[in-house]
Formats: C-alpha cells, sequence, structure tokens
C-alpha cells in the first residue's frame, strides 16, 4: 500500500456534475469571470458569513489584492508570521512594503501575539494572521493588538476552510480573509483564491484589481493600475462542487485527526499541533512536533515513512531563513520557536477519502519504524 501525504478527491457524482457542468461553460462561449464565478463567491460569502467575497486566480493574488486596498506604501511594515508560506510574506513586498517577522507558539504553532506585539513599531501599518494548518490562531487577542495600535488585521485563511475561532468563523475578523483553492487545500477549484470581507470599498478595489484596474469586461475606463487575477470559470466550476462537501470534508479530517492524537497519545516525545478549548481545526494538516528527546530525527522519520510508502510533508521553513529574505533583512528575525518547529515538525497524510485501511498502514509503518529503532539502539549499548 501506498499512502499519499496530500490529494483531492472527488467521487463519481462529483465528477458527473463537474463535466457536465464545464461541457456547459466551454459551449457558452464564456468561460472567464462569467455566472459560475458569480455563484461561487456568492456560495462562499454564505458560507464563511461575510457580506461580500471576491473570486481571483490564487491565494497570493487574494493577499496582494487585500493589501493593495490598504493603500500600502514603501517603508510601511506589516508583522506576518516566519512559520508560513513565502506567499504571505512576499504578497508584502510585491506592495512596496516590508515583512517584519513574528514568532510561533510553541504548543499551537500559530502566531505568537505576544511576539506581535514586540515587533510592533512606529511604521507597522498592519498585522497577517495565519491559521496554520486550519488551527485558529489567537483571534481575540490580534484583534485588541490590532485595535489598541490602529492596524490593519488581515487573515491568510489558505488552509483555514471550515475553522472557526471562538465561535466564530475564521475569515470574518478584521478587514478581510484570504482564502486557496489550490490542489492540496480543504476544497479545492485546481487553482484559484477568494477574498472574504465585509467591507464594500475593499471588496470594489479588488473587483477592479483583479481586472487591470478596470470596473469589467470590454472597453470600459481603466481607474487604477491592476492585474490578471480572473478565475475562469472552468476553475469555478469545480470549486463549486466542492463548496457543497466542505462540512462533510471537515468531519472526516476531524475523524483523521482524532485517530492520529489515539495512536499518538501514549508518545511523550511526539506532540501534535495544539487546537485551543473552543475553537474548530479542520485539519488542513496534522502536524506533530517530535520532541529533542525522540528515538528518531524528523528527516529521518521522514524517509524510513517515505520508504515504506507513506508520505509526509516538512510543510514550512521559516520564511526568515530562506536564502533571498536572509539577503534582504536588515535585522535578525529572532523567531527561535519557529525555527525550532521548522526543525522538528512533520506533517502526516491528510485528505478527503482517507480510508480506515490506509490510516492503519500508517499507523503500523510508524510503530514499526520506532519499535525496529529502539531495538537498534538497545542491541548497540
Amino acid at each position: 500500500m501506498k499512502v499519499p501525504f496530500s490529494k483531492p478527491f472527488f467521487d463519481s457524482e462529483d465528477l458527473d456534475e463537474i463535466l457536465a457542468n464545464m461541457r456547459t461553460v466551454l459551449t457558452s462561449g464564456w468561460l472567464t469571470s462569467g455566472k459560475n464565478v458569480e455563484a461561487l463567491e456568492k456560495g462562499f460569502a454564505e458560507t464563511v458569513g461575510t457580506r461580500r467575497a471576491v473570486a481571483l486566480n490564487s491565494c497570493t493574488a487574494a493577499l496582494h489584492s487585500i493589501l493593495l486596498s490598504l493603500d500600502l506604501k514603501a517603508g510601511d511594515e506589516v508583522v506576518v508570521p516566519s512559520d508560513t508560506f513565502v506567499a504571505t510574506a512576499n504578497a508584502v513586498l510585491y506592495t512596496g512594503a516590508k515583512p517584519v517577522f513574528a514568532d510561533s507558539d510553541p504548543e499551537t504553532f500559530n502566531l505568537s501575539p505576544k511576539d506581535v506585539e514586540l515587533k510592533i513599531s512606529e511604521k507597522t501599518r498592519a498585522i497577517i494572521a495565519v491559521h496554520l494548518a486550519g488551527n485558529p490562531c489567537d483571534m481575540n487577542q490580534l484583534s485588541e493588538i490590532a485595535q489598541d495600535h490602529h492596524l490593519s488585521l488581515v487573515e491568510d485563511c489558505a488552509h483555514a476552510h471550515g475553522s472557526k475561532a471562538q465561535g466564530k468563523n475564521c475569515g470574518t475578523f478584521g478587514e478581510a480573509g484570504a482564502f486557496s483553492l489550490y490542489a492540496t487545500k480543504i476544497i479545492t477549484a485546481g487553482e484559484g483564491g477568494m477574498v472574504t470581507t465585509d467591507d464594500e470599498k475593499i471588496a470594489e478595489r479588488i473587483r477592479r484589481i483583479r481586472t487591470h484596474g478596470r470596473g469589467g469586461v470590454g472597453p470600459v475606463e481603466t481607474t487604477g493600475l491592476g492585474y490578471n487575477y480572473r478565475l475562469s470559470d472552468i476553475h469555478a466550476v469545480v470549486g463549486l462542487s466542492q463548496l457543497k462537501r466542505l462540512q462533510e470534508f471537515v468531519s472526516q479530517r476531524q475523524k483523521v485527526a482524532k485517530f492520529y492524537d489515539n495512536f499518538l497519545s501514549d508518545t511523550s516525545w511526539a506532540r501534535p499541533q495544539l487546537v485551543r478549548a473552543g475553537n474548530v481545526c479542520p485539519y488542513y494538516a496534522y502536524l506533530v512536533k517530535l520532541e529533542k528527546d525522540a528515538p528518531l530525527q524528523r528527516d529521518e522519520l521522514a524517509a524510513k515513512l517515505s520508504e515504506k510508502g507513506v508520505g509526509t510533508s516538512v510543510l514550512y521553513y521559516p520564511v526568515h531563513t530562506q536564502p533571498f529574505y536572509k539577503r534582504i533583512l536588515d535585522r535578525d528575525a529572532k523567531c527561535p520557536v519557529a525555527e525550532e518547529l521548522g526543525r522538528r515538525t512533520i506533517a502526516l497524510p491528510m485528505y478527503n477519502g482517507m480510508s480506515k485501511d490506509e490510516l492503519e498502514f500508517v499507523k503500523q509503518e510508524w510503530r514499526e519504524i520506532f519499535e525496529s529503532t529502539v531495538e537498534q539502539y538497545a542491541s548497540i549499548n
């Protein structure tokens, strides 16, 4: 058996619906920014609970567009977590502003509100909260910090479809949220992104940004600088099919996470990412931190699991340690927790439709690896 780290899920009914709707799009003569995109925006806004949703061709485009709508400029600073995908920080650079990296909470692996406050300066204009692996950040504290310092608060919800922070949907805090519809995400359109917001001015600004600064298609006025960030109706067809299954997918992933919780509960040196009481995590990924006394280091474990047919992921190395960012940073980011997470965390297989047999296989191979490692160590000593 082989168990991949991640894969999209479409049953036969999904495929029949998607292919039929794609045929309708392809024969309609209108392939992009049409009725399916509008339907996906409407459904997404209703699901998240915001007044508006604007579809784009990636989560990176969504983040960039949000930051542009906040009128960031050269010299401004935005506090971002270092333990995130590089696109979070890149989107800040695209505006001419500067990302300032904050450390992680050692238990939730999310952005540390305490360190955010330490990284705020007179140049800070915004905070980007990333719900790592779908685990909600401490949005109450981050919202208070943003309000106290008169800063914009943006959510990177690339992993957070169905996430709730203390009963409130992620993507509804602050000015706006950015979701991903990439192939590995909880729901996918193959490619795509979505902005959720209650602010009509931000929504309208982003609608223009996504189509070269114009108010629509055809010979209409260009009112500002924009980009080609449109989502096609073909992608929207896939997204609409997946959106209908969101709650089902979240429930499946939570069952997978519970299985992992149970079989790791007696392993003192393997600590799963903590989800705070009152929060809902849809588990884009299941993250485990290996403690210093673990029989194997993370990279050794990943290699051995791969040999046995079990796919894993490091997820992220801290952005501030990447060669490009090391070249452009003008001061030490000082994110020791993020650096430790980058060395010690491993993401186990997690995807919609994962079977009981696949889960048992992961459990079996994990245990066999560590049992053999302990036996080898005992024989040497």
